[in-house]
């Protein structure tokens, strides 16, 4: 019988110890996991997030395409903070948990190799264990994601997430004291539209490979056409 596979997300705030004030943005973090907490709710999460190891955060998600709500979320909550993912789809060797520091098992050593090698590469996220294809077309479009996302302000990067949950732009201009043409214009520079396409993308490529397993082949370059 082939065990379940879950995903683990692990989160790192980058250059945490030169923040110019890391206990404001500690108590920020936490926070924005509260409520990544309270938002996916028990149908996404498996196990909760939480601070894990010193500006490390982790969590456990029951299906690998939830990771991109995950993301958002993480990424609203903290704008202006720079933070690499790692993800992991795999087995878990121990029991499931409401703790994900007691558990052990290839998702969650799949999910720090790949948080070391977006470390490594500084990409915003690198995700293994869906097979080597799979993998290359998912990290392919998180490292678009990721150019995108650091050529935002941290003015683009409040409106985007604030856009994402408002009912209409009018509301997020007037929570913002700005007319809507402002955010419209915002939006549009920090290119909103493909970014959510991409992301729908990636939430598809994610639900596809976390069913098959990922074991697809290769797609030819176009220079092989």
């Amino acid at each position: 019988m082939t065990e379940p596979k879950h995903l683990v997300m692990i989160g790192d705030i980058v250059d945490s110890r030169n923040l110019p004030d890391r206990k404001l943005v500690q108590l920020r973090l936490k926070q924005a996991l509260q409520e990544l907490n309270t938002r996916l709710g028990p149908d996404v999460i498996e196990s909760g997030f939480r601070i894990a190891l010193g500006d490390e955060f982790e969590g456990l998600l029951k299906r690998p395409a939830g990771a991109i709500d995950a993301l958002v979320h993480m990424e609203g909550g903290l704008p202006g903070v720079g933070i690499r993912y790692g993800l992991g789809w795999g087995e878990i060797d121990t029991a499931v948990d409401a703790d994900a520091a007691v558990m052990d098992g290839p998702c969650f050593h799949l999910a720090r190799e790949a948080l070391g090698e977006a470390k490594q590469s500084e990409e915003w996220v690198v995700a293994r264990g869906f097979g080597p294809e799979a993998d290359r077309i998912v990290n392919g479009i998180f490292s678009l994601l990721g150019a995108v996302r650091r050529g935002w302000t941290e003015r683009q990067a409040e409106i985007v997430a604030l856009a994402r949950w408002a009912p209409s732009r009018k509301q997020v201009a007037s929570e913002l004291g700005v007319v809507p043409s402002v955010v419209t214009e915002t939006l549009a520079a920090a290119l909103y539209g493909p970014v959510r396409e991409a992301e729908n993308a990636a939430v598809n490529a994610l639900t596809l490979f976390g069913q098959t397993g990922g074991d697809h082949a290769a797609p030819r370059r176009s220079s092989e056409q």
